[in-house]
């Protein structure tokens, strides 16, 4: 976890990936615990040893919706496709749990995020919030 914190440079950064359970500073002892590693199913994706990307899935709705949340890609890694890798993993993860709905939110200023989601077929799923946070979700 200790790689991954090194990519959340701000509390802006950090409030908008992790959510509220998360505090800043962020640190990689407590970071585990706040995400709710125990209970949420939680992917990475490495590269001979690196960690690339990392995601989790939060059941929603009767477990028939599945939420892919805390999707962050190495910052050295970006452009290069691995956050469609990592949610076309999630994806199949929440298929193989039975949903037929996915969800995510994504920062509306956050622009190459917000084009992959509609790539992959998300749509809006609702108003954008205060925070500028766009829900968005994709039929399976």
């Amino acid at each position: 976890m200790a790689v991954l914190t090194d990519w959340i440079d701000s509390p802006g950064t950090l409030a908008q990936w992790g959510g509220p359970l998360v505090t800043w500073p962020v640190r990689a002892e407590d970071l585990w615990q706040q995400i709710e590693v125990a209970f949420l199913p939680s992917f990475a994706l490495d590269a001979h040893g690196e960690l690339q990307a990392f995601g989790q899935l939060a059941p929603r709705e009767n477990i028939t919706t599945w939420h892919l949340c805390r999707l962050i890609v190495a910052p050295h890694r970006r452009g290069q496709r691995l956050g469609e890798q990592l949610c076309d993993h999630l994806i199949a993860q929440a298929i193989n749990r039975g949903a037929t709905r996915v969800t995510l939110n994504v920062a509306t200023d956050n622009q190459p995020a917000l084009r992959l989601y509609q790539r992959l077929g998300f749509a809006s799923a609702g108003p954008v919030s205060k925070r500028g946070i766009q829900p968005m979700a994709r039929q399976l």
